[in-house]
């Protein structure tokens, strides 16, 4: 019997170490290769390769800079959507999740339906992904990330702070907050399909059950304390059929978040597939938040 039980507190330990140096490895998957360009048939887009480097070190991130539509410009429209409805230049600072690289096809859908808007967009693969140079990410360093897409907007491009807005997906929307709070003077935040902290989300999945998480946990992504901190507009977007984060995590950052700030729900949206035409369009709800945005 002591036997049994020495063998299970072996194993159980184990695991838990294994949950301890391994759960970076559960969280981001990294792919190398590109499998579509924004120029590709279905999307059309004019795009330019940039390179930014990391400061401190000898990494560098690869992204993508694809400019505002051009009176000139042929590129695949979504019907009866809206488009260029800014009336003064804005860039969207694009954050992925981290399943897959920006070539994927649902990320380059998001990045057309930006620039169908009227903005130019910056889309960027953190460290490990894509063609960026860098170890495998953990929390700090797609942090260090977004600083260096920020930076390369703002010193590079020399675009106004108050006319970048940060988008961010999923695992990307605690990264784009972690950047908003740091960077007050953007001119808003857009928090899609995201969650309220990684420990709510390894709850959510019943880890929490069998494992002390709370202790285990390196990859924190504590979007719901860092809201306190917001000093920007926020919007929420969630779609109502999300299997992989519950769309109550977005109810709850809304509910803490400070004013001014929106919620919108997208009937029947998945967790990446968002786009739904008519009046569940979350175009329409971009379009609505950035008409209340600081000009």
């Amino acid at each position: 019997m002591l036997l049994l039980i020495g063998a299970v507190a072996i194993a159980y330990t184990l695991a838990c170490l294994l949950l301890f140096f391994g759960q970076r490895y559960l969280l981001y998957r990294p792919k190398p290769e590109l499998t579509m360009l924004p120029n590709a048939t279905a999307f059309n887009l004019p795009y330019e390769d940039v390179w930014t480097p990391i400061a401190g070190t000898h990494d560098q991130l690869h992204g993508w800079w694809i400019p505002s539509p051009s009176i000139q410009e042929r590129y695949a429209v979504i019907p009866d959507e809206p488009a260029n409805v800014l009336t003064a230049p804005k860039v969207m600072l694009y954050f992925c999740g981290v399943g897959r690289n920006m070539g994927d096809y649902n990320y380059l859908a998001r990045v057309a339906a930006f620039h169908q808007l009227g903005f130019s967009v910056f889309v960027f693969d953190y460290r490990g992904y894509g063609q960026s140079k860098g170890s495998f990410p953990h929390e700090r360093q797609v942090y260090e990330d977004s600083e260096a897409a920020w930076s390369y907007l703002h010193k590079s491009r020399h675009i106004p702070p108050e006319q970048i807005l940060l988008y961010g997906e999923s695992l990307g929307g605690a990264i784009a907050l972690d950047l908003a709070v740091k960077h007050p003077e953007a001119n808003g935040l857009i928090m899609q399909s995201s969650f309220t902290s990684m420990a709510d989300v390894s709850q959510h999945r019943g880890f929490s059950r069998f494992f002390p998480v709370p202790w285990l946990l390196t990859e924190r992504f504590d979007s719901l304390s860092k809201l306190r901190s917001l000093h920007i507009p926020v919007l929420f977007l969630h779609g109502t059929a999300d299997s992989v984060v519950p769309p109550e995590m977005s109810q709850r950052l809304y509910d803490a978040a400070p004013m001014p700030k929106q919620l919108f729900f997208i009937t029947g949206a998945e967790h990446v597939r968002l786009y739904q035409p008519g009046v569940q369009s979350y175009l329409r709800a971009i379009q609505r938040f950035v008409g209340l945005l600081p000009p």
